[in-house]
């Protein structure tokens, strides 16, 4: 009895070690499924930052698999103005969502392109204001009256003529100074409102007047 008591005793010593290497074996194995898992998570970028009531946007961002890594979109009011601008021009074709993507910055540096201003494809005010004075510029060019207009009074006809002399003396590109409302002088008109930050509606007026310094009749 001794003997077989001795032969069991030398079997579990034996088996100790080998429980011991598979319990670790199936830690391991939990471990690197819980870290995949976790890292499969953690790769996808969060998305933060206040938008307002009814903004919505989609970006894709090829980001690594830190769990750290966070994008933040950012809502921009003059981002969304240019957004709705440009859209307006046609030359964009996004969302209007107030916040900068790719597709806001290859539109704002194809309207530079063809304006001729630096493609800088950043936001900011006088590009807004360049965008709707030229908007404006364009749809008075397009536009064509079915009859003939009434001819204005002579006050205003007069008021006109002030108001031509005194941007084409500012250095605006008015070559007739005849007091007609035509589409040189309404452009150059927008232009200046543009440059003063005022309205821009095109409209003589004594707003208009005011600015530039000339008495109405």
């Amino acid at each position: 009895m001794a003997r077989v008591k001795d032969v069991l005793d030398d079997d579990e010593r034996k088996m100790k070690p080998l429980s011991f290497v598979l319990l670790l074996g199936a830690t391991v194995l939990s471990g690197m499924i819980v870290y995949n898992a976790f890292a499969h998570q953690s790769g996808r970028a969060r998305i933060s930052g206040a938008l307002p009531y009814g903004a919505t946007t989609h970006m894709d961002v090829a980001v690594s698999a830190d769990p750290n890594n966070t994008v933040v979109l950012k809502y921009d009011p003059l981002v969304e103005e240019t957004q709705r601008e440009l859209l307006a021009s046609g030359i964009y074709q996004g969302m209007v969502d107030g916040v900068v993507g790719q597709r806001t910055k290859l539109a704002i540096q194809h309207y530079q392109q063809i304006n001729g201003l630096p493609p800088t494809g950043e936001v900011s005010q006088d590009l807004v204001n360049h965008i709707k004075f030229t908007r404006k510029v364009e749809a008075a060019a397009n536009f064509t009256g079915s009859v003939n207009p009434a001819a204005p009074p002579a006050g205003e006809v007069l008021n006109v003529k002030k108001v031509q002399v005194a941007l084409a003396g500012l250095g605006y590109e008015i070559k007739t100074l005849d007091g007609h409302l035509n589409e040189e002088t309404h452009a150059a008109i927008l232009k200046f409102e543009m440059d003063k930050g005022l309205a821009m509606d095109g409209a003589v007026d004594n707003t208009l007047l005011s600015a530039l310094n000339v008495s109405s009749n």
